[in-house]
């Protein structure tokens, strides 16, 4: 029995892994690529939490001044507060209310910004610190007209509870008849980020692929290797290898991306997250697709500097399937969208983010995802036949076209034999 045989597939797949895992985990530039992309994912969550806190509106804090402050009535002083609060949440915001003796004690406290508007029940006036704050006067206008019909309706003889059920209505339902409203933009942008970081992963990770394969041949250390396993062995285990130093920074970075979100403060709709693991499973799928190809483009050439002529179609695939989800994308219930999503090299970046955006059904994604395994099968196969044929054979580029022809069986036997006579 030969070396070749001695072990299992398993076995010299495994082994060939973990030479690459080891050969990547040993590169300094790994940990500080990936440190640097973590560092940068969660500085945006944390900026965008800073950004938020600062834009976003807070507490209205309302000085009153009616006649004889000085002695509130306790249902006076909860009928004004229960107005304002009712008014500020329509807008989301807070509301205090706070009572003064005389208005020059208003709008010393409005002056010095301890107050954001006062209003003088007795001249009915709202004042302001400068310029006219158009929403918080709209929340003051409706608080005010909501506590003079409470008053009115007290003066006609109602009762407290006759009076709150006059005034509690049920809130209109906004429904759109136009479509639909489309998909968030945080939604849009996460999946535009998804996208962004798989097709760097892809490239980056793809052309490793590529120039491992274009070194071992030129340096004859493929022969030696060949003597311990197949080359479809050899094929499986660098992308498996590979796959797992990339696996483990994009997992890193989908992780970092989730604690992001949640360290921003903004609502995250249920889709976004649930997206977000899933696009680890994308990203399988579409390097399997991608580096296996890489993998047979470096086994046609013989010198680093024949290695992106030789890889040129498949980048050329991988960049217009990145263009395309800035097409389709931001339509993603489109039946354009939905079709392109479907087609395994434009899946594992689009998918993900119509995904996000909540516009994928679970059928769309299982097709895909079979669709994609089997075209990854499907690739691995015909490619591990060409990277057979064509992995000793040094010298001028093969070209595409040649290589495609060493598929048929009688030049696949007769390169085999050419190759032994060699």
């Amino acid at each position: 029995m030969s070396d070749r045989n001695a072990m299992s597939s398993r076995a010299v797949i495994r082994l060939v892994a973990g030479r690459e895992i080891n050969q990547r985990l040993r590169v300094k530039s790994f940990y500080i690529t990936t440190g640097l992309l973590v560092l940068f994912i969660l500085a945006v969550g944390v900026v965008t939490r800073l950004a938020g806190d600062d834009d976003a509106p807070g507490v209205i804090d309302v000085a009153v001044v009616l006649d004889e402050a000085g002695d509130v009535d306790a249902d006076v002083f909860r009928d004004v507060q229960d107005a304002l609060e009712a008014s500020a949440a329509a807008v989301d915001r807070g509301a205090t209310v706070q009572f003064f003796d005389d208005i020059e004690a208003a709008q010393v406290a409005l002056e010095d910004g301890d107050v954001d508007v006062a209003i003088d029940a007795v001249g009915q006036r709202a004042l302001f610190d400068g310029g006219v704050d158009q929403e918080v006067f709209a929340v003051v206008q409706q608080a005010w007209a909501l506590v003079e019909l409470r008053t009115s309706l007290s003066d006609a003889g109602l009762e407290p509870e006759q009076i709150d059920d006059a005034l509690t209505v049920t809130p209109l339902a906004a429904e759109s008849v136009g479509g639909d409203e489309g998909p968030s933009g945080l939604a849009v942008l996460t999946g535009t980020l998804a996208a962004i970081m798989l097709f760097l992963s892809l490239q980056t990770f793809g052309t490793y692929v590529l120039t491992g394969v274009v070194e071992e041949k030129s340096s004859a250390v493929v022969e030696v290797l060949l003597v311990r396993a197949r080359a479809d062995q050899l094929l499986a285990g660098k992308v498996i290898g590979i796959g797992v130093a990339a696996l483990t920074q994009f997992a890193l970075a989908v992780a970092a991306g989730m604690v992001s979100l949640g360290l921003s403060g903004v609502t995250v709709p249920s889709e976004v997250w649930s997206a977000l693991p899933i696009t680890v499973l994308w990203f399988l799928g579409g390097f399997a697709l991608y580096s296996t190809l890489f993998a047979l483009a470096g086994s046609l050439v013989s010198r680093q500097e024949e290695a992106q002529t030789a890889a040129a179609p498949i980048m050329y695939a991988l960049v217009a399937a990145y263009l395309l989800v800035f097409i389709f994308g931001y339509v993603p219930e489109s039946m354009a969208s939905t079709i392109m999503s479907l087609i395994p090299p434009i899946a594992p970046l689009l998918m993900p983010m119509r995904m996000a955006a909540g516009a994928a059904s679970l059928v769309e994604v299982v097709v895909a995802l079979v669709l994609l395994l089997a075209a990854t099968v499907a690739t691995w196969k015909l490619a591990a036949r060409i990277y057979e044929q064509v992995l000793l054979r040094r010298g001028s580029r093969i070209s595409w076209r040649e290589a495609l022809r060493l598929l048929r069986p009688e030049r696949a036997g007769r390169s085999g034999a050419s190759a032994k006579r060699k």
